[in-house]
C-alpha cells in the first residue's frame, strides 16, 4: 500500500517538474521575443533623372516620296525620215543649241531640191517672158497671173526642199544633258521615234501628291512652307544627300480619282547630288513656333500625361498637358510649365505624391549638372534645336 502511495508521488512530482520546465521555457521565449529590437525594411525611393524644358523651335512638317525630274525635258526628234548618217552624241555629253545631234541622208534630199529649183527656174522664166509680153499688151492679164501663179508655186516648193535638206542635220533645240540617245549610226531616224532626249540638270524638281487633307493648309501658307529634299544613304556605296527646295506651284485643284493635288518643288543647292529619276524624300514644313518651351516626346507617357518634379516635397507630381505644338521628335509645354523640373528618365516606375530621388539634374544639352548647380559649358538649345531643326525634314 506504501508503495503504491509513493508511486503517484513520484508521477505527481514528475509532472509538476515537467510543467514548471515548459513554463520557464514559454516565459523564456517571450521574455526573448519582447526584448529583441525590432527592425522594418523600407524600400529605396526611385532613382529619377530631371530636367527642365528647353526654349528652341518646333516645325510641323509632312513627309512625301517622290522622284527628281528635270524641269524640261526635250525629246530632239527628226523632222525628215531616213538613214542616219552620222551619230556624235551619247548619253552624258553636254550639247549646247544648234550642236549637230544626227545627220540623215541627205542625198534624196539634195535631189529633190534641185528637181525644186529645176522646175523654179523654168517658171521663172516663163514669167519673165509673159511678164514682157505683159507689158507690150501682147497677153491677157489671165496669161501673166497663171505664169506668176506658176513661178510663187514652184518657188515655195523650192524653198520647201531647202528647208527639209536643213533638217537632214538635226540640230539641239536647246542647251544641256543628254539623257538618252537611243539611236545609233545606220538606223533609220524617223518622226516618230526621238534621236535624243535632252534635260537641263541646272533646273531639277520634284512633282509630290499630296494628301487631300492638306489643301487648305498649303494654300493659305503658301508663303510660309519651306521644303527639304533629301535622297536617302544607300549603306557605304551612297550617302545621304540634301537640298534645300522652294514651292514652284500648288494645283489648284484636287484629282478627283486619287484625292490628291499636285506640289511642285524646285531645288536650290547641291544639285550635282541629284538626277532625274532619283527615289527621294521631301518633308515640307507647314507651321514653325520660334522661342518655346519643349522637351522630347520621350519623356511623355502612352496616355500623353507625364510627371514633374516637386522640390520642396521631393515626390513626384502627375501633370496632365495639352502641347501648343508637336512633331514627332518634341512637344510644346505650357508657359506655366516653362520652369518646371520634369522627370525624363525613370517616370514609368512612379506615382504621383511618391516621394523620388533625384538621381542626375540634366542641363539643356543633356548632361549632367554638377552638385554645385554649374553645368557644363554648352548652349541653352544644343540638344532639343538640333532635333527641332531635323524635324522638318525628318524622314
Amino acid at each position: 500500500m506504501k508503495s503504491k502511495k509513493t508511486h503517484v508521488v513520484v508521477l505527481i512530482l514528475r509532472y509538476v517538474i515537467l510543467a514548471c520546465i515548459v513554463s520557464g521555457v514559454v516565459v523564456g521565449l517571450r521574455y526573448f521575443l519582447d526584448t529583441r529590437k525590432k527592425t522594418t525594411y523600407e524600400a529605396p525611393h526611385p532613382a529619377v533623372v530631371i530636367q527642365r524644358p528647353v526654349r528652341t523651335t518646333i516645325e510641323r512638317s509632312v513627309v512625301l516620296s517622290g522622284h527628281v525630274e528635270a524641269d524640261a525635258m526635250i525629246p530632239v526628234v527628226p523632222l525628215v525620215s531616213g538613214t542616219i548618217m552620222e551619230y556624235p552624241v551619247k548619253a552624258g555629253d553636254y550639247v549646247t543649241e544648234g550642236d549637230i545631234v544626227a545627220v540623215i541622208d541627205k542625198r534624196p534630199y539634195e535631189q529633190q531640191m534641185l528637181q525644186a529649183e529645176a522646175a523654179y527656174l523654168a517658171s521663172q522664166s516663163t514669167f519673165e517672158r509673159v511678164d514682157g509680153l505683159y507689158a507690150a499688151n501682147a497677153v491677157s492679164r489671165q496669161n501673166y497671173d497663171e505664169a506668176k501663179a506658176q513661178r510663187d508655186a514652184m518657188l515655195a516648193q523650192y524653198d520647201l526642199a531647202k528647208i527639209q535638206l536643213g533638217y537632214a542635220e538635226v540640230t539641239a533645240p536647246v542647251s544641256g544633258t543628254v539623257l538618252m540617245a537611243p539611236s545609233a549610226k545606220g538606223s533609220i531616224g524617223t518622226s516618230q521615234q526621238p534621236v535624243a532626249v535632252i534635260a537641263d540638270l541646272e533646273n531639277l524638281v520634284v512633282r509630290l501628291d499630296v494628301p487631300e487633307k492638306y489643301f487648305d493648309l498649303f494654300s493659305t501658307n503658301r508663303r510660309k512652307l519651306k521644303a527639304q529634299v533629301i535622297r536617302p544613304a544607300s549603306g557605304n556605296l551612297s550617302p545621304e544627300a540634301r537640298s534645300e527646295a522652294t514651292i514652284e506651284t500648288i494645283a489648284p485643284y484636287i484629282q478627283p480619282q486619287s484625292k490628291v493635288f499636285e506640289v511642285v518643288c524646285r531645288l536650290q543647292e547641291n544639285l550635282d547630288d541629284f538626277r532625274p529619276g532619283m527615289y527621294v524624300k521631301v518633308g515640307i514644313v507647314y507651321e514653325t513656333q520660334d522661342n518655346v518651351p519643349a522637351l522630347a516626346q520621350t519623356v511623355r507617357k502612352v496616355d500623353g500625361s507625364c510627371y514633374g518634379y516637386d522640390e520642396q516635397s521631393g515626390t513626384a507630381k502627375w501633370i496632365e498637358l495639352t502641347p501648343t505644338i508637336e512633331n514627332d521628335q518634341l512637344f510644346a509645354v505650357p508657359k506655366d510649365y516653362a520652369d518646371l523640373w520634369f522627370i525624363v528618365e525613370g517616370q514609368h516606375q512612379v506615382f504621383d505624391g511618391q516621394d523620388v530621388t533625384v538621381h542626375k539634374r540634366l542641363d539643356a544639352a543633356g548632361r549632367e549638372i554638377a552638385s554645385s548647380g554649374t553645368s557644363s559649358k554648352a548652349s541653352s538649345t544644343d540638344s532639343l534645336s538640333v532635333v527641332g531643326a531635323k524635324e522638318g525634314a525628318s524622314l
